[in-house]
């Protein structure tokens, strides 16, 4: 909660998720910060070039926040910059994935609460993606973790119904069935390779993922409806 920062000057380390120009040279951030999680700053006259902060406050920049917090809001000071993935902005595929993450943390997180874990999950799956990793699988774990840290993420060892282990299964809107339990389920089969897949994407470590991943071709359709499997477990967070 930003009422639990001291008044007077803070620095929190995090990322920029929105950037808001006003007509009068104002702008306003929507920051993901370190034990403070999503909060509005305002930088006053920035967007006109009395106070210049350059690409550091373009979304998806990492860095060190200095921050001064007034009687009724946070102001902006300066920024160390520590990572802005100027390469992953040059590949189209990539920057569109990234940028659907910032837009789900900005619909789903709870402004003022710290999301510590999920703001680390954000930076480690980017530093995934400039690794070589393909979006398609970067997506995939990014979003299993962030539901996973909710206990929201369907199992991917063991079927919710009989507790048997996960081989060949179908998803249905309760997770994935063993074959047993979701026979007769109108929901898509998926064979015990792509379950394993689905299941290193998302809890392998990430030394694990870029040794299977990086450098080899991907069914990126097979990575995008599985995803899109998910997605609507979010709308339980609101």
């Amino acid at each position: 909660m930003t009422d639990a920062l001291p008044q007077g000057t803070v620095s929190l380390s995090g990322v920029v998720l929105r950037r808001i120009a006003a007509r009068e040279g104002d702008l306003s951030l929507y920051l993901f910060l370190r034990s403070a999680g999503p909060v509005w700053v305002s930088a006053p006259g920035a967007a006109r070039g009395r106070v210049r902060f350059g690409g550091a406050v373009e979304p998806l920049v990492w860095g060190n926040f200095n921050l001064y917090k007034g009687t009724r809001r946070l102001y902006l000071k300066s920024v160390d910059v520590k990572e802005d993935f100027w390469l992953l902005r040059k590949e189209p595929l990539v920057l569109r994935r990234l940028l659907q993450w910032d837009s789900l943390l900005c619909r789903h997180l709870l402004p003022g609460h710290p999301s510590d874990e999920v703001l680390a999950l954000f930076y480690w799956t980017s530093l995934l993606l400039a690794s070589g990793v393909p979006p398609g699988v970067g997506e995939w774990r990014f979003l299993w973790r962030w539901l996973n840290s909710e206990g929201l993420a369907p199992s991917l060892t063991e079927c919710p119904a009989c507790g048997g282990p996960l081989r060949d299964c179908r998803w249905t809107e309760g997770g994935l069935l063993c074959s047993k339990c979701g026979r007769g389920s109108s929901g898509g089969v998926l064979p015990e390779e792509g379950r394993a897949l689905l299941s290193l994407a998302a809890s392998g470590s990430p030394s694990e993922v870029k040794a299977r991943f990086c450098g080899k071709e991907e069914d990126e359709g097979f990575w995008r409806s599985s995803a899109a499997r998910i997605l609507p477990l979010f709308e339980l967070l609101r």
